[in-house]
Parts: C-alpha cells; sequence; structure tokens
C-alpha cells in the first residue's frame, strides 16, 4: 500500500514538473481546461441516461482489459502502470487549471475528479492488494482446499471491483455534472 503511494505520488510530481515545463500555453489548449468549455459545460443541460450508456462503454472495456492483464505473470506491473498513468494525469490536469484559474482550480480539479473517484481509487487498491496475495498464494504450496478458497476470495474481490465501478459509473453520469457545474460557478 506504502509503495503504491509512493508510486502515485511520485508519478503525480513528474506530471506537475511535465506541465510546468511545457507552460500556460499548451495548458490553456487542453480541451477540458479550455474558459470556452468551461463556460459552456456550466450551460449544458447533461442528460445522464445519455452520459451512463457513453461511459458505461469507455470504462468497462478499460476495467475488463486490466482484470485480463492483470491475470498474468505482470498483473501488479500492469495495476502500477495504470496507477502511473492516473498519477501523471491528475499532477498535469491540477497544473493547467492552477495555471488557469489560480487557486480556485483546485475546486475545479476537484469537480472533475469527485464523487466518482471515491469509488474508483479503492477499487484499484484493493484489486491490487488482492491480485498480490492471489500471485503470493500460487507460489507456495497450499493444500487443494485452500487453493479453492483463495481463487473464491479472489473472485469475490473482483466481483466487488465490478460493483463498485459500476456505483463510480452512476455517480459520474448523475452526480458529477451537477458537482461539477456548481464548482464551475463558485470558480467563474
Amino acid at each position: 500500500m506504502k509503495k503504491n503511494t509512493a508510486l502515485f505520488f511520485l508519478v503525480f510530481l513528474s506530471g506537475v514538473i511535465c506541465a510546468n515545463i511545457l507552460g500556460v500555453v499548451s495548458g490553456r489548449e487542453l480541451g477540458a481546461m479550455n474558459e470556452y468549455f468551461i463556460n459552456r459545460y456550466m450551460y449544458a443541460n447533461i442528460q445522464g441516461k445519455e452520459l451512463f450508456p457513453f461511459l458505461f462503454y469507455k470504462r468497462i472495456p478499460e476495467f475488463l482489459m486490466l482484470l485480463v492483464l492483470s491475470i498474468g505473470i505482470y498483473g501488479t506491473f500492469i495495476i502500477d502502470a495504470y496507477i502511473c498513468y492516473l498519477g501523471f494525469s491528475v499532477g498535469f490536469l491540477s497544473v493547467i487549471a492552477i495555471m488557469n484559474y489560480g487557486v480556485k482550480g483546485i475546486l475545479l480539479i476537484f469537480g472533475f475528479f469527485l464523487p466518482q473517484w471515491i469509488f474508483y481509487a479503492p477499487m484499484l487498491v484493493l484489486w491490487r492488494y488482492e491480485l498480490r496475495n492471489f500471485k503470493r498464494a500460487r507460489k507456495e504450496y497450499v493444500p487443494t482446499e485452500q487453493k479453492r478458497r483463495r481463487r473464491i476470495k479472489f473472485a469475490i474481490t473482483m466481483l466487488l471491483a465490478g460493483i463498485m465501478i459500476l456505483i463510480g459509473l452512476f455517480m459520474e453520469s448523475y452526480w458529477n455534472p451537477l458537482f461539477l457545474q456548481n464548482m464551475i460557478r463558485v470558480v467563474g
């Protein structure tokens, strides 16, 4: 757990440094942080029932691909690489938001990531932890009954991760647009 946290913040810091090196010019060009997009988003009528299928078909293939790749030999590496991608993205976007909107940009970042990441982040942590335990158990000699219990536990963890991603998708579709619009009003 400490390794994942340190890895996330190290890559987050590299995203911050990269965004600072590229500067404000590239930050204003980014779609989600563009002032035009932010102003249009504030008055948009976003329908959760239309957003949910879009996000479902975007996130579920990522989830299934991570699941399939994580079961292989390099599974923990794959999940760590995904965590690095997320850390870099959050660091980069945070700097762009702060460059464009000052301290209020921090509120904007919270608007982009809440409440869905309350479910997505623990899912990744739980997934990696259980995957590490599952792989460690495969290397040890254990009786068949104990192996069966570990496989069942792993399957239950993956099911729980799937439920958490569905709750996150629901929050991202129905609650996040309202939350983000309120954050934009505060920032604007």
